[in-house]
């Protein structure tokens, strides 16, 4: 049996925001790779910043998730919450994102209290 949180509106509302801001932080900050040597490549250096991308969208993704399908493949738990938000910020979503999920899953915790 899942909890039901008395405030799981403003929660969703908050994951879902957050996951919106994070996909918009990480579209913008996509690297602009000026080389000014066109013979030269680093493909280790571009190869980060692909990976990065890569993850962090995959992580927007769940929170996606986790906030239009609460508890049906992901738990939608506050711990879950605080997770996904150091992964936000960890993964270049941005702090802002990290921020709205991070307070989401905080009241997850108060009412659990």
């Amino acid at each position: 049996m899942t909890k039901k949180y008395k405030n799981e509106g403003l929660m969703k509302i908050l994951v879902i925001l957050g996951a919106v801001v994070g996909l918009v932080t990480l579209i913008l900050g996509l690297p602009i790779i000026n080389i000014p040597n066109y013979a030269y490549v680093d493909a280790v250096f571009a190869l980060h910043y692909v990976v990065n991308f890569i993850i962090g969208l995959v992580i927007v993704i769940l929170t996606f998730w986790v906030g239009l399908r609460p508890n049906n493949p992901i738990p939608f738990h506050w711990l879950v919450l605080i997770i996904f938000a150091i992964l936000l910020v960890l993964f270049g979503a941005g702090i802002w994102s990290c921020i709205l999920v991070l307070i989401a899953g905080i009241i997850g915790i108060i009412e659990e209290l």
